[in-house]
């Protein structure tokens, strides 16, 4: 009866943890070009350059994440390596928009939650 119920237990295990993989964030991305298409009026050129700053930006922070993985990095230094590459995008973003740094953070933030769904 133990191992039937360990055999159980560890199968449950198992589809609990292949149930939990990540998936793409593309949705995210649309969501959040689409939403930023509206609200700064952006262009298809422009569209299509701010796809590239998220595309960049979601790659840099992966590279991140995989440095902390092989112990290449502390967790202390993910945060100032995150930072910079968030504020490097806010700027990118800024220039691209031609709109303050205030406008651009109130954006982010209100779209963050509309496309994390």
């Amino acid at each position: 009866m133990k191992k039937v119920l360990s055999i159980v237990f560890i199968l449950f295990i198992t589809v609990s943890l292949s149930a939990q993989k990540k998936k793409k964030k593309t949705a995210n991305n649309d969501c959040y070009l689409t939403e930023a298409t509206k609200t700064f009026d952006l262009s298809d050129d422009e569209k299509n350059d701010l796809n590239e700053l998220l595309v960049k930006a979601s790659k840099d922070r992966a590279a991140i994440k995989k440095s902390v993985r092989a112990g290449e990095i502390t967790k202390d230094q993910v945060k100032g390596k995150t930072r910079a590459i968030n504020r490097k995008y806010f700027a990118d973003l800024g220039k691209l928009t031609g709109k303050s740094k205030k406008e651009v953070m109130v954006f982010v933030k209100e779209v963050g939650g509309k496309c994390k769904k």
